[in-house]
């Protein structure tokens, strides 16, 4: 999953955070990172494109550039890529063409898919991408009108995984496999049963211990967590209470949360979460 690292900006340094908080991936053995910045066409009847279209990807080229240096200085082994075109559509094709095996984005303000940094491109991204999305928040939760502080490079030492009782949901384990290992995380399976009419826990657990069992045999520090109640709720609400630093959810289908594991409930995480997510889609 980390060998090949897309990295989508907009010249913004909201959308550049993502590199900071991020570091650690980029440096790990092997793995390969691409800048990419898709600057947007202009539409307006009657005028020549082409002079303001070489001027802007010159532009991106030379802000690409900048950092290409610099995470190259750190160690990173990085490179650049500029496209004009639609923005979604370009982050989408060239995650393809460059073969990537993870698309890493910052988001901003307070929570999480609603407030994307390039708006309903990235929502667009996340729903259609084959390949997994790190997301992340370009700034600290603070008070309403509060400075925004900028982020620090995330720990990920411990990282959540919500298990329902669709083996679906077990497609983000060789993931969360992965990036634990990379980073030396611990990792907390979630099962969130829904209350039936006797107030007892119904399906998911057997997968709860499928995933503990998985986990634990590649020797990753697990715990399993089951929970009565409002899936979406609690997922959200298990983040804070255990301190977690990446939630990692499985999705699958094809026209996003209509179709995903979860159903809205993931959209609602997606929506409300303060932590970073790694969103994985079902094959």
């Amino acid at each position: 999953m980390l060998e090949r690292i897309l990295v989508p900006l907009d010249g913004s340094e909201v959308a550049e955070a993502v590199l900071g908080q991020v570091c650690r991936l980029l440096r790990v053995k092997d793995a390969s990172v691409i800048l990419f910045e898709a600057g947007p066409v202009p539409v307006q009847p009657g005028v020549e494109y082409a002079p303001l279209l070489s001027d802007l990807k010159a532009e991106a080229e030379r802000y690409v550039g900048a950092l290409e240096r610099q995470l190259r200085k750190e160690g990173v082994s990085v490179r650049g890529l500029v496209r004009v075109g639609g923005e979604a559509t370009s982050v989408l094709d060239a995650a393809r063409d460059e073969k990537a095996t993870l698309i890493a984005m910052a988001t901003h303000g307070r929570t999480g898919l609603s407030r994307f940094v390039f708006g309903s491109v990235a929502e667009k991204v996340v729903r259609a991408s084959e390949i997994p999305i790190l997301l992340v928040r370009s700034y600290k939760e603070a008070a309403v009108g509060a400075d925004r502080t900028p982020v620090q490079e995330i720990p990920f030492r411990r990282i959540l995984v919500p298990i329902d009782g669709s083996e679906k949901s077990l497609a983000v384990l060789p993931h969360v496999k992965t990036f634990a290992k990379a980073v030396g995380a611990s990792v907390l399976v979630l099962g969130v049963v829904e209350p039936t009419s006797e107030g007892k826990a119904g399906e998911g657990e057997p997968l709860v211990r499928i995933a503990v069992k998985d986990l634990a045999s590649e020797g990753i520090p697990v715990d399993p967590v089951i929970r009565l109640g409002d899936p979406a709720s609690e997922i959200l609400d298990a983040t804070k209470r255990h301190g977690v630093d990446l939630l990692a959810m499985s999705t699958h289908g094809r026209s996003g949360p209509s179709r995903w594991v979860m159903g809205s409930v993931t959209e609602k995480v997606l929506r409300g979460a303060t932590v970073p997510m790694l969103v994985v889609r079902a094959k």
